[in-house]
């Protein structure tokens, strides 16, 4: 079960959401939260997607309207559950007397946007092939195509044009949907017609936003020009590690915190099956994703923060001891404690997470003098966010730089904000 709540992934959705029913929409959601147990299912999730942009399914949006699919939607539910036993004896009394009028009206009225929104589909599915999908996905196409072609909603739009919609054509068309829409073939191909439209709102959002797909490797991770899909103008970072930690400073402000999101984001996305905000991914299948970045005390179960980290850090320990490839991320580790003790157990936690054989692991830290007390080993890579001063202003650059940041800006910060006086002048009252 991976751990990505401080990720905040339902915040990307409405990036990627093209959708134009809440039933469609629910199926996107599903799809980009969903990182499947394996890697032969990740790569089948990617293998929709690609399909769908290789074929140029992407250029054309489906054409219909919202309010259109839920009134139909509405309307065929109400529909099956009507007892008609005899069409043409309903037909001819809501169409013969004076107070089946409503009745008259909504039956007709139904039936015409009903066909309306199925032309409207199968004008769009009319193009698609099957064939070039794989699987489950190539089955549901072919059996949605052929309720299309039994239902000829084209027809239907013609028959049920203006004031020609004959009672007889109302019977003839109650008969067909009698026929062919069962409860279980109904809900097949509405999940069938939304489930692609997610798919396809992901394949027009990959192309749109010009993200890539990962390549999964055994080792080594490489996210080149990657970025945050929430910012206007971000910054873009490339990260290319073939170590067990990366070890992450820079003063506040800086954009770790942002960097971290960043990182985790793309690869979640990436283990979703999803593309990526980035020009170059490649990274290993990891087993397990944690991602520690907001922790705040558990009030409920009485733990501190401090205890709170170390349950996360343990769990992730207990799984990597068990064999799991872990990917993991902590943002100032042990900021719940004494800097005494969270140096020591941070240099203890890094050194023993460097002798794993497998997984990756980001530390961010204030605990400069970390640099000192750890060990210089290939696995490790420290890196930091730059910032530099102007005329005593600090500058964010919000690049990422190989080595340690020397930086400290609290105090400046402190100090520009007038904390100082207010704290003087209070003692000058007093």
């Amino acid at each position: 079960m991976h751990n990505i709540k401080d990720l905040d992934i339902k915040q990307l959705i409405p990036i990627f959401d093209e959708t134009q029913n809440p039933d469609a929409r629910e199926i996107l959601t599903a799809l980009m939260l969903d990182a499947p147990p394996s890697l032969p299912q990740v790569h089948a999730k990617q293998q929709i997607i690609q399909t769908i942009i290789h074929n140029g399914y992407h250029y054309t949006k489906m054409n219909y309207a919202s309010a259109d699919y839920g009134e139909v939607t509405s309307f065929l539910r109400r529909f099956m559950e009507m007892e008609i036993s005899d069409a043409a004896d309903w037909i001819g009394k809501i169409t013969n007397y004076k107070q089946h009028k409503n009745d008259q009206y909504w039956l007709a009225g139904g039936l015409r946007q009903t066909v309306s929104l199925l032309d409207n589909i199968h004008r769009y599915f009319n193009h698609i092939q099957p064939e070039v999908f794989d699987g489950e996905m190539a089955d549901s196409l072919k059996q949605l195509k052929a309720m299309l072609e039994k239902l000829a909603p084209a027809h239907w739009v013609g028959l049920s044009s203006g004031a020609g919609f004959s009672a007889a054509a109302q019977r003839k068309l109650v008969k067909l949907l009698q026929k062919e829409i069962t409860g279980e073939e109904w809900k097949q191909f509405w999940q069938t017609v939304n489930t692609y439209e997610a798919w396809l709102s992901i394949a027009r959002s990959t192309v749109r936003l010009k993200l890539v797909f990962p390549e999964f490797v055994e080792e080594g991770i490489l996210l080149e020009d990657c970025y945050h899909l929430q910012l206007k103008h971000p910054i873009k970072n490339t990260l290319e590690s073939n170590g067990r930690v990366l070890l992450l400073t820079g003063p506040n402000m800086s954009g770790k915190s942002t960097l971290l999101k960043t990182l985790g984001g793309c690869v979640f996305l990436a283990h979703a099956g999803m593309p990526v905000p980035a020009s170059r991914c490649r990274l290993p299948f990891f087993d397990e994703i944690s991602v520690v970045i907001q922790l705040t005390d558990d009030l409920k179960s009485g733990y501190s923060h401090f205890m709170m980290e170390v349950k996360h850090l343990k769990h992730t320990l207990e799984r990597a001891t068990e064999g799991a490839n872990c990917f993991a991320i902590f943002d100032e580790l042990f900021r719940g404690t004494n800097v005494d003790d969270a140096t020591d157990i941070s240099r203890q936690t890094i050194a023993g997470l460097l002798t794993y054989p497998k997984g990756f692991f980001v530390i961010s830290t204030h605990l400069h003098q970390l640099e000192e007390l750890l060990p210089v080993d290939s696995r490790l890579v420290a890196s930091y966010m730059d910032c530099s001063m102007e005329n005593g202003i600090p500058r964010f650059l919000y690049q990422l730089r190989p080595g340690w940041g020397k930086l400290k800006i609290g105090r400046i910060i402190f100090e520009q904000e007038g904390l100082p006086a207010l704290l003087h002048q209070w003692k000058t009252l007093t």
